[in-house]
């Protein structure tokens, strides 16, 4: 009966392509057990009521389609699917609900694609509309691409809907290498090896175009060798345009607005951008003396206050004022992000991700979700280490903890390490209602909208009654206001033929709250039935 369970040479053979693709080999051993789980399905052994995927996407190169065409070689064999094709949904259904999704382009495809980020846009609406769509398309494979690098959530958010989780890395050295060594190898080209590291050691996108040129000239000239003078001299092509292009941006920098300016150009904070000012000038102030001081920071505040508005542009600023040696990068992440789930994995996870912001901002949001109930938990070790990092990188990079003003104080007292790392706490207040009616403003300036002029009244009323609610969301309060204004005056332009595509009127925002005011009646009534 054990026997019934194992892979076949074909089986292997799928798997093994894995190793020819960039970020992705670290799932072949997920593909084998969804092989044995097909044939433990089949025999009525296990049954998870799918084959669904959650697969998070950390490169920034299209390699989830080289992964998929892999994976559907394994469903198409075991009879699960009809077909390789695949289809890339931005939202599950139309806005419209007479447009059912079996009538969306591309149902036909035997894997549907959905990116969670764009789902979120509107999950709350999708979700009970996701879990029918998946009921009756059992014949299809559902692939969630989470590109949020905010795994717990995702995790928690979709993970009854998808039993398999896959990964897809950022494309490393030896992944480059590898691409190289199988592409000559496939062309028949040789090479010698110690030649190959030094000429992959550039962005991916530009090493194709650099192999794709040479496999030409090869090809072209009837050559069967590549020598490292050749492997320079192609390489050599490429860097110019590189250094032409890095020139063209840095034209284009000294073009835009500076950190300072988009800091002034931030709706209110006036308090924020004074101590904002003061903590530069100390910064800076000490550097000359040689006495770099440590530049951690906390944020506390309600949600929508501009806490990551801030973050970013302290990011700019020490940049262009070059108060950090690296590139001024600004990394954001979930608190939830700096917690694995096998012990020891936790540590190795702060320390990379503290790696990738060296030199720049590491903005941790809802760092007190890493407060956990009991001692000694994975949450332990996540604080732990990163209070280490702080200390070990106190002159190489800013980290900014932020939260709810409550629980923030709570994650300081929790583990006092953190008082004596974090050099500047900030408390963000709420938007008066004159600064979320121009946070509304810009947005409609923005996207080239016109109010009419009796619209300030109604807004201003709406916001005074929305900042009595705990926890306003402040101008993410104001942006999904915004957006659901949008739907409603898209809907009576197209019913009323009105050629006025630009104007929003007082109707408009009018309905627009009431969606706001029934969804807090709905999730309000939930749990008050026994």
């Amino acid at each position: 009966m054990l026997s019934n369970y194992k892979l076949d040479s074909e089986d292997e053979k799928i798997i093994n392509e894995l190793d020819n693709l960039c970020g992705v080999v670290q799932n072949k051993e997920v593909l084998r057990d969804i092989i044995i789980y097909i044939k433990l399905k089949q025999n009525n052994k296990l049954d998870f009521g799918n084959y669904n995927i959650i697969i998070r996407n950390n490169s920034s190169y299209n390699l989830l389609n080289d992964l998929l065409k892999v994976c559907s070689k394994v469903f198409i064999k075991y009879n699960i699917i009809e077909n390789e094709r695949i289809c890339y949904l931005d939202k599950i259904i139309n806005s419209r609900r007479d447009c059912p999704f079996d009538k969306i382009s591309g149902i036909e495809d035997s894997i549907i694609v959905i990116n969670e980020k764009k789902l979120k846009i509107n999950y709350n609406d999708e979700l009970d509309s996701l879990r029918r769509i998946i009921e009756q398309f059992k014949d299809k494979i559902f692939i969630f691409e989470d590109t949020n690098y905010c795994e717990g959530e995702t995790d928690g958010e979709l993970g009854k809907l998808a039993p398999f989780r896959m990964t897809i890395d950022k494309i490393s050295l030896d992944d480059k290498i590898m691409y190289c060594t199988s592409s000559f190898d496939e062309h028949n080209i040789k090479y010698k090896k110690q030649d190959i590291k030094e000429y992959a050691n550039v962005p991916f996108w530009i090493l194709k175009n650099m192999v794709i040129k040479l496999l030409i000239e090869c090809k072209s000239k009837n050559l069967d060798f590549v020598d490292k003078q050749m492997l320079k001299k192609n390489k050599e092509f490429y860097s110019k345009n590189i250094d032409r292009k890095r020139n063209e941006r840095s034209n284009k920098k000294h073009e835009d607005k500076n950190a300072k300016e988009e800091l002034n150009e931030l709706i209110g904070l006036d308090e924020i951008k004074k101590q904002m000012e003061k903590i530069l000038n100390y910064v800076k102030l000490n550097k000359d003396r040689g006495q770099m001081p440590s530049l951690h920071m906390c944020f506390t505040g309600n949600p929508g206050t501009g806490k990551t508005s801030i973050a970013r542009v302290i990011g700019k600023i020490f940049e262009e004022e070059n108060i950090l040696s690296g590139s001024g990068d600004f990394v954001e992440i979930h608190g939830r992000d700096l917690v694995d789930k096998f012990v020891g994995w936790t540590a190795q996870k702060v320390h990379d991700t503290v790696e990738k912001a060296i030199g720049g901002v590491l903005f941790i949001d809802e760092a007190y979700s890493l407060v956990a109930d009991r001692r000694g938990s994975f949450e332990d070790e996540a604080i732990a280490t990163l209070i280490k990092e702080m200390e070990d990188h106190r002159n190489e990079i800013c980290i900014i903890l932020a939260g709810y003003t409550e629980e923030m104080k709570n994650l300081i007292r929790f583990n006092p390490g953190f008082e004596s790392r974090i050099q500047f706490t900030i408390n963000f207040p709420d938007y008066n209602e004159e600064e979320l009616l121009e946070i509304f403003n810009r947005l409609c300036r923005k996207e080239k909208y016109k109010l009419s002029k009796n619209c300030k009244e109604t807004l201003i009323n709406n916001f005074t009654k929305a900042k009595k609610e705990e926890n306003f969301g402040n101008g993410r309060y104001v942006r999904n206001l915004f957006e659901k204004v949008k739907f409603e005056q898209a809907d009576r332009i197209i019913q009323t033929n009105s050629k006025s595509i630009n104007s929003i009127i007082k109707n408009d925002i009018e309905k627009a709250i009431q969606t706001i005011i029934f969804k807090e009646k709905e999730v309000r009534r939930i749990g008050f039935y026994e």
